[in-house]
């Protein structure tokens, strides 16, 4: 029996990706431009953000690089606004920007760090999604996917603003896949174990890996196979979850 491919194609369709310089970021716009979709990328870093989408448009894809700070709200809803004016609309968007976690206890947590990973985590995606609402009420393939993490469903007892912000953002997650569901907006989040970028320190790695009962470690590009996966048409029927890709952690964590 002949079993049809998974259409994970993505032609003409509008992504905005925050975060999208490097790491999980860029792999997530790569990934989704070689699926056909033109892409805003955001970041800080400018001068790293040009090197993603140069790289892109090299190979024939559209993408366009804004810099802003999206934890404040003005940014963010001229973030949106610029992507809808490069791109013609938004039918995708990915909240990938994160930090790097302290990994401190109690004592020793930051009030402005713990303040850092909300406006990051929990605000700017909130900001971002509701500037972006008209448009993705216009798409008849709206999708919203936030990159979280698996310290997000459980968490290990430090990096107090990281651990609680990720389970925030989960939480904010549902309730906009609850609210917006009939609506046709499909929000869906996915929660990363560890991963080949820089949110891994050097002096943690080996602790990282010994947690991972497959035996390494994530590529980005796992991931962004991932959210491609949930923007096209193969999550057509998916909202509201949480998708785990962390090579088993949390088989062994619960």
């Amino acid at each position: 029996m002949s079993t049809a491919p998974m259409n994970t194609d993505l032609t003409g369709r509008r992504a905005l990706i925050t975060g999208a310089a490097r790491g999980m970021g860029r792999a997530h716009a790569l990934a989704l431009a070689a699926r056909g979709a033109q892409l805003a990328l955001a970041d800080l870093d400018i001068a790293e953000l040009a090197d993603t989408a140069g790289e892109i448009t090299a190979a024939g894809g559209t993408a366009v690089p804004f810099t802003a700070d999206i934890t404040d709200r003005d940014q963010a809803e001229k973030l949106v606004a610029g992507a809808v004016a490069a791109l013609g609309g938004i039918d995708i968007l990915v909240h990938n920007a994160g930090l790097i976690h302290s990994m401190t206890g109690l004592a020793d947590t930051d009030d402005a760090d713990f303040a850092r990973l909300l406006a990051v985590n929990v605000w700017a995606p909130l900001h971002l999604t509701r500037a972006a609402l008209p448009e993705l009420r216009r798409s008849d393939t709206a999708r919203v996917i936030f990159v979280n993490s698996q310290w997000g469903q459980v968490p290990d007892g430090h990096s107090y603003g990281y651990m609680v912000s990720k389970a925030a953002q989960l939480g904010l997650m549902k309730t906009l896949a609850q609210e917006f569901a009939g609506e046709r907006i499909l929000v869906n989040a996915v929660a990363p174990g560890a991963v080949a970028t820089r949110m891994v320190p050097d002096g943690n790695y080996e602790a990282e890996l010994a947690a991972v009962p497959i035996g390494r470690i994530a590529q980005p590009s796992e991931i962004a196979d991932v959210v491609a996966f949930l923007a096209a048409d193969t999550g057509s029927f998916i909202t509201g979850q949480t998708i785990p890709v962390n090579g088993g952690a949390l088989v062994v964590g619960i």
